[in-house]
């Protein structure tokens, strides 16, 4: 397969960015050379682990299709004696261990088995070095609240724990320069979002309703003027903007019934209407309206006048780098600030050193976890040689769809409630561009268009500043350009679009993928200028098999009086307790670690 090599062998991007971050970039390059799945992966700390690199997919798929019997010669056994096992390095099981430690003084010892190269699960980042330029993008989890200082909630104290500001310095825009109205995360411009308070251009090519290309800007702040919809169908998508909020009897009420039924049925919406939310549902719902429930589709129109989100630079990767600051000071060693951590490498020697209070294995892909000896036994793979480990207790933070496959005693109530777990695949994608004149000619840092191959918004970000972190805001210097996207099939089950989104992630390669982003953006582009071959400095895919648990009707409150599945997970088992995000339904870094916390009080009390 041939892999264009400019998006691998920069020199700029590679030489460069390795003398600044510390890292192999070679070896990145070398990885990427003879992966035709992953692909290139930036620079920096999480350069060998962008989304989930095909050595973690390649674990999952043996374990989910075969069975993992092997003899007992086979394993070895580590001899190391823990107190606490921890399954998943994500944000669920970096706050297990942190509320652990902290519940035990820091006495006990804790062993995170963690698949990836990197701790963080989707709290990721990608980093790249264009033209002397550092840039920073998410690749997956980002948003964040700035909790009230003195609210005492969990986000309140883990801010103050953790060294978290709760002010922060963004990129300047050069006031000589067309005003423009920039999102500070990747979803705020998303439709019924915060999309009424960020620039976006909306694209109609011809299959969007346009008899020819159309560029439109801030289409709901002009009531739809011009927008090649009927009459009816730009009343009911205003209607649809301004149906918002609701009881929690309301709630209740939209778990029973599809988001499509809630607004085809109830609202008597045009199906359009469906139609035009159909992307933002598939990326944050994991599938189509017909097959999520009402509550999770509405609970994403926000108000227009709520504040816009905001994100770190990497998304909610600030998270987990500062809960591992907090249990392995000399992992980052640092001052332990929010530039500190930001602008420091991981030591990667110090995440598992004998001894500590807090160890980290990483690339440690569990394959069985069951009681044994009066306490819990967990056997996993790492560098192609299997282990066995032990502990009194253990916490599955890894995600529901491959805990079904690891738990050898799996209660039959339990296996049941999982059995009801469906999870969709969704991809991001951080485009770095050399410069951004193409977006500044249209007015538009972010995009919604309605024809094309690949995705259907894209948008960059007014940048957070930190430290030595100064990014720059000037649309001829270079920016990250970033995609989301979900991968569902109306008039499926929620099942059987999970399984077809993902059939067609994982066997799409690297290079088709980014064949599809050039054409796409010259595309929507190219009239304002933009040339692929100049404009785009690299491309890195992030692939999520299982990125979303997806919420059919009865998710949130159970069906036919019967508690909900999630309900029934979060009840654990023996002496093992389970956390992960999804059991709080849309998976977000809060929800993750108030399970992490709930985990770590179940098996302290």
């Amino acid at each position: 397969m041939k892999i264009i090599r400019r998006d691998f062998l920069n020199q700029t991007l590679l030489g460069a960015g390795a003398a600044l971050l510390k890292m192999p970039a070679p070896a990145a390059a070398a990885r990427a050379e003879r992966d035709t799945f992953t692909g290139y992966g930036g620079v920096g700390d999480y350069a060998l682990s962008n989304g989930d690199p095909w050595s973690v997919v390649s674990a999952g798929h043996r374990l989910t299709k075969e069975q993992f019997r092997p003899a007992a010669s086979e394993i070895a056994e580590t001899g190391e004696s823990f107190d606490l096992i921890v399954v998943g390095g994500g944000l669920s099981g970096l706050g297990t261990a942190y509320y652990f430690a902290k519940a035990t003084g820091g006495k006990k010892r804790c062993l995170i088995l963690e698949n990836h190269p990197i701790f963080g699960g989707h709290a990721k980042q990608n980093e790249f070095l264009v033209n002397g330029h550092r840039l920073i993008g998410p690749q997956a989890s980002n948003d964040f609240g700035i909790p009230r200082e003195g609210s005492r909630t969990q986000m309140d104290e883990l801010f103050t724990e953790l060294h978290l500001p709760r002010e922060y310095g963004w990129a300047k825009w050069d006031d000589s320069l067309k005003p423009l109205r920039f999102a500070r995360d990747n979803y705020s411009h998303m439709d019924g979002i915060n999309d009424t308070q960020v620039d976006v251009g909306y694209y109609f090519g011809r299959q969007g309703g346009s008899g020819k290309p159309l560029w439109l800007r801030n289409i709901f702040a002009s009531k739809l003027e011009g927008a090649p919809f009927s009459d009816r169908v730009k009343r009911d998508l205003l209607k649809w903007r301004a149906t918002t909020g609701g009881s929690e009897e309301l709630r209740r009420h939209l778990d029973t019934i599809s988001y499509k039924d809630y607004l085809e049925g109830e609202l008597q919406l045009d199906p359009q209407v469906t139609k035009f939310v159909e992307p933002v549902i598939g990326l944050i719902c994991g599938a189509s309206p017909d097959a999520v429930c009402a509550r999770a589709g509405h609970n994403l129109v926000i108000p227009t006048s709520s504040p816009g989100g905001i994100s770190y630079p990497g998304g909610n990767t600030t998270f987990g780098r500062h809960l591992v600051r907090a249990l392995i000071p000399e992992a980052i060693p640092a001052e332990f600030s929010f530039a500190g951590v930001l602008n420091t490498a991981v030591d990667f020697k110090a995440l598992d050193r004998p001894g500590a209070p807090t160890r980290i294995r990483l690339g440690a892909s569990v394959m069985r976890v069951e009681h044994a000896s009066g306490g819990v036994a967990v056997t996993y793979e790492k560098d192609g040689k299997l282990y066995r480990t032990r502990a009194p207790r253990a916490v599955m933070a890894s995600a529901g769809w491959i805990n079904r496959h690891l738990l050898a005693d799996l209660p039959d109530e339990l296996r049941a409630a999982y059995s009801e777990f469906h999870y969709a695949p969704a991809m991001s994608v951080n485009v770095a561009l050399t410069n951004w004149r193409f977006l500044y000619q249209l007015e538009a840092p972010a995009v919604r268009y309605f024809d094309g191959e690949f995705g259907w918004s894209c948008n960059i970000r007014r940048p957070m500043m930190a430290g030595t972190y100064q990014p720059v805001l000037d649309p001829n210097k270079p920016n990250v350009l970033t995609f989301y996207l979900g991968l569902y099939t109306p008039g499926k089950s929620a099942a059987e679009q999970g399984e077809l989104g993902r059939k067609k992630l994982l066997s799409t390669t690297y290079a088709e993928y980014e064949s599809q982003i050039r054409r796409q953006m010259t595309t929507l582009f190219r009239a304002a200028g933009f040339r692929d071959s100049k404009d785009i400095a690299g491309i890195v895919l992030n692939r999520w098999g299982h990125a979303r648990v997806i919420q059919p009707p009865g998710f949130y409150y159970g069906r036919d009086g019967k508690p909900a599945p999630r309900e029934v997970v979060q009840k654990g088992y023996g002496k093992i307790a389970i956390a992960h995000s999804e059991l709080n339904g849309h998976q977000n870094a809060t929800g993750a670690l108030a399970q992490g916390k709930r985990a770590a009080e179940q098996v302290t009390a």
